[in-house]
């Protein structure tokens, strides 16, 4: 009976830790961010360039909210992420892409800019576009440790 109840034990720790390892408990986890819009925006009605919805990439990999291209000052780019909720998981950055229909491989984004981690699972955020943005016309929500795709928005 012990040794079945230490067996057990072992077998438990193991779950837990490979849980973690693969960072699978980030399902479980949520996170929230309320980024106010920059300050020189605040002051004068902002420009938007294009803007789109997010959608599911598939029955687990959910979005909803709204992405926004938006000239903050001359030269100066964000992408807003407005009432944004997304499957939180592992590793997740947003990508900016030209392609409109964006799946489960890394090459169907083809060309795209990488604006960084993911600051939160929900809420309001920016992130600063460089660069050139002709052409660049879906947000991308993408796990970089597993290659696998949580959502995205296809903006007009």
């Amino acid at each position: 009976m012990m040794k079945k109840a230490l067996l057990l034990i072992i077998a438990l720790l193991i779950l837990v830790a490979a849980v973690f390892y693969f960072g699978l408990h980030t399902y479980f986890t949520g996170t929230e961010i309320k980024e106010a819009l920059p300050a020189s925006m605040e002051e004068s009605y902002p420009n938007v360039i294009r803007t789109g919805s997010f959608v599911n990439a598939d029955f687990v990999h959910r979005g909803s909210g709204t992405a926004s291209i938006m000239e903050v000052d001359e030269g100066m780019t964000i992408l807003r992420l407005e009432k944004f909720s997304v499957t939180n998981g592992p590793d997740l950055y947003v990508y900016l892409t030209k392609s409109d229909s964006p799946t489960g491989d890394l090459e169907s984004l083809g060309d795209f800019l990488d604006l960084g981690p993911l600051k939160a699972a929900m809420g309001d955020q920016n992130y600063a576009v460089r660069g050139d943005i002709e052409g660049y016309t879906t947000a991308v929500i993408w796990c970089r440790k597993y290659g696998v795709l949580f959502s995205y928005a296809v903006m007009q």
